[in-house]
């Protein structure tokens, strides 16, 4: 009982960063389509959706634990936002990758940034580490796991056909990043970056499971 209570107070403390970051994003944007169209608060609004659900099972009393789809779902949503947090402290930062320009002041660039690439990927990934059963991950799940963020390419492109546009620095207005902009870096380029991120990905995920495994 002690731990159930504990489990709700943290998923809702999870909530509530990825809704602060989300928001906070939101309200300093050129356009709510365009800052909801990059990977990074997609990923969050996925998070953000999995944890209602979560938290609404665990008020219902059911046991959702037990059951291998929750895992399979769990560590979608876990690589969706790590891939987020490591490709922001790796790639972005050091370009000064910013994915609006309207932010108000420094101060509301640096937490609408940290919510959303920081302190939400650390509150989702610690509430596996605290509350999750060990050793539900299968060998296979990382390939499953693709499916968010490759979805995301086919999302991009989509979205640029359509006539949409992104109004950050890094990228060109028509395509989110720039490894995604075949009129900066060829068709060639895009399928070479591309490849690369799978790779990325992948080894990311089989970590987690490999780690998953051995508790």
């Amino acid at each position: 009982m002690k731990e159930r209570k504990v489990s709700i107070i943290f998923k809702l403390l999870v909530i509530t960063c990825l809704l602060t970051g989300i928001l906070l994003n939101i309200i300093n944007t050129t356009s709510v389509t365009a800052i909801l169209s990059y990977y990074t608060l997609q990923s969050n609004i996925i998070c953000l959706v999995m944890f209602i659900g979560i938290l609404a099972v665990i008020v219902l009393k059911k046991d959702y634990r037990s059951s291998n789809i929750y895992y399979l779902l769990k560590g979608a949503a876990i690589i969706a936002i790590l891939v987020t947090a490591i490709t922001y402290q790796v790639a972005l930062i050091p370009n000064n990758f910013n994915m609006d320009t309207a932010y108000s002041t420094n101060t509301d660039k640096y937490w609408a940034n940290l919510f959303v690439h920081v302190i939400s990927p650390a509150m989702v990934l610690g509430d596996y580490i605290l509350f999750d059963i060990k050793g539900n991950f299968k060998y296979y799940y990382p390939f499953v796991w693709l499916f968010i963020p490759l979805n995301y390419v086919f999302y991009v492109y989509t979205y640029s056909a359509r006539g949409g546009r992104f109004y950050g620095i890094g990228g060109s207005r028509e395509f989110a990043y720039i490894f995604l902009d075949y009129n900066q870096i060829g068709y060639v380029g895009v399928i070479k970056a591309i490849a690369v991120i799978v790779i990325f990905i992948l080894i990311v995920s089989f970590v987690l499971v490999f780690l998953d495994r051995r508790k």
